[in-house]
């Protein structure tokens, strides 16, 4: 069954101009200068350590680029655009009032929202693909969640939110979605991690084009390409109660859960793990609350993420040179 959260707070921005796309890829870790119309990716924008500040959504659509992003402080985001346009011919505008975000989850939601949609085009089947309709835009979601999203105008939010339950598809709360998107393995900026990770330690490699030019942060994230970063955000599958607290491996502390959820089989976690730990290895949870009983989970690599491209190491070219290689 498909359901629907209404996200409509997510912070939105349109970028228009005809520099807007090479503008965002100056400054951000995407290559989106190229982006054809329909299509999307995520990106991050980082601090010049390399530091994540947002997670960004960028949706090409004919003469505009929409984004939606998380950010610890989503003004500080426009402030930073708006602070560097200098003679480029761009604009931007913040737009979360004038466009509502409906996500619909599920492999059904497809046939769900064509009931509203009739005359939107095929959606590609790649994520962030995004087609107009009548009421504004759907936006195919990226892995691992299965869905679209909807940027609708505000005057229509609640008649296509209203339409969609009628039609059988079950609301979701704030908190129920928060569990969905546990389960599914899809941290969370502000929850799970912060604006002191790198997109490695975040697991967010599939955000960053490792070969484009200068961006903001690049040389660190170049740098912690060509080393081991020590922590990284993993999904826990443990059996009993889901709980908050600090994650042991023998004596050792590795790490905290910091999101939980479970489905009535076993329970979930994401959390931030130290990497002596391997994926599959057992960890064991310490609750927060000294009442509740220590438990264990399996640490998992999060669904859909990917690793960046091997890079020697400092130490390795060196020796290669020594070496005659």
């Amino acid at each position: 069954m498909a359901k629907i959260v209404d996200l409509s707070d997510r912070y939105k921005l349109r970028f228009t101009g005809p520099q807007a796309l090479w503008f965002l890829d100056q400054l951000i870790t995407n290559q989106v200068v190229d982006l054809a119309p329909g299509s999307g990716k995520q990106a991050l924008l980082l601090t010049p350590k390399g530091r994540i500040t947002a997670v960004l959504r960028v949706l090409s659509t004919e003469g505009a680029a929409l984004i939606d992003l998380d950010a610890s402080d989503p003004a500080e985001v426009l402030e930073f655009f708006s602070m560097r346009i200098f003679a480029t011919k761009v604009k931007i505008e913040e737009v979360t009032q004038e466009f509502a975000l409906l996500r619909v989850l599920g492999g059904d939601a497809a046939s769900q929202v064509s009931t509203i949609a009739r005359e939107a085009g095929d959606l590609p089947d790649e994520g962030n693909a995004i087609v107009p309709f009548d009421y504004g835009y759907l936006v195919n979601l990226d892995e691992p969640l299965e869905g679209l999203d909807l940027w609708v105008r505000r005057d229509s939010k609640d008649y296509i939110f209203g339409t969609l339950v009628e039609s059988g598809v079950q609301r979701l709360s704030g908190d129920e979605y928060e569990a969905y998107r546990v389960i599914a393995g899809v941290p969370r900026f502000g929850v799970d991690f912060d604006s002191s990770y790198l997109p490695q330690e975040a697991a967010f490699e599939r955000a960053v084009h490792f070969k484009k030019g200068c961006y903001l942060g690049q040389e660190a994230v170049a740098m912690a390409q060509r080393g081991k970063v020590k922590r990284r955000i993993r999904l826990l599958e443990g059996t009993g109660a889901p709980v908050l607290g600090e994650l042991r491996h023998g004596d050792v502390n590795v790490g905290s859960v910091t999101s939980i959820a479970g489905d009535g089989k076993g329970s979930f976690g994401i959390g931030t793990v130290k990497t002596v730990v391997a994926p599959g290895d057992e960890v064991q949870l310490r609750p927060a609350n000294l009442d509740l009983e220590v438990g264990s989970a399996i640490v998992r690599i999060l669904p859909a993420t990917v690793e960046g491209p091997s890079v020697p190491s400092a130490r390795e070219l060196r020796e290669r040179l020594q070496g005659g290689r």
